[in-house]
């Protein structure tokens, strides 16, 4: 075979592999799907238990992510100053982690925010993640705010974000249907 060949059914596989992978990219203003997934201190963090209570901030993460290891003193801020306006949640992607480096990480960097461990790439691969940090702003509805671009400081933006919108909530934009941020209904 020659190589443009090659190279060309190479690029049809990889497109194939990325398109059923990630079939719906979480996106700003999309309702964000609910999951489960267990924090390592043992108790169970349910996406859909913050709606109607405060906003999420998501974070996709791994030990060796030089990027991720800059935003920990700010998430750090956040989890003591405003704790009970927004929820954070950090989620260890698994790729080339084990959950032993995990748990050395926090106790070496003294992380205070919850962590998560995302066993078979389950949450990481239904939110799309594919680089870390990959972050995401969840509403007081369960609506996407936003996927990355967090602002830096997010104690200006909290109200916004923790104010129910009952027309939202009647009619959010669905995560298994390509959307647009314009659109109120899919």
């Amino acid at each position: 075979m020659n190589k443009q060949l090659i190279l060309t059914i190479g690029l049809l596989l990889t497109s194939l592999l990325f398109s059923t992978a990630y079939a719906v990219e979480i996106e700003e203003g999309m309702l964000a799907p609910d999951f489960s997934i267990k924090r390592l201190d043992g108790s169970e963090f349910k996406l859909s238990e913050f709606k109607g209570k405060k906003a999420v901030h998501m974070v996709f993460w791994t030990t060796w992510c030089t990027y991720c290891m800059k935003k920990i003193p700010q998430l750090k801020y956040n989890q003591n100053v405003l704790s009970k306006q927004i929820e954070i949640i950090a989620i260890d992607t698994s790729v080339r982690d084990s959950l032993a480096k995990v748990y050395r990480f926090q106790k070496e960097r003294e992380i205070n925010y919850p962590l998560a461990f995302d066993f078979g790439k389950k949450v990481t691969d239904l939110y799309g993640v594919w680089g870390t940090p990959t972050e995401f702003i969840i509403d007081i509805n369960g609506v996407v705010i936003h996927r990355d671009n967090v602002p830096g400081n997010i104690s200006e933006h909290l109200s916004n974000w923790n104010m129910i919108d009952h027309h939202a909530q009647n009619k959010p934009l669905q995560a298994d249907k390509k959307c647009n941020k314009e659109q109120m209904i899919c």
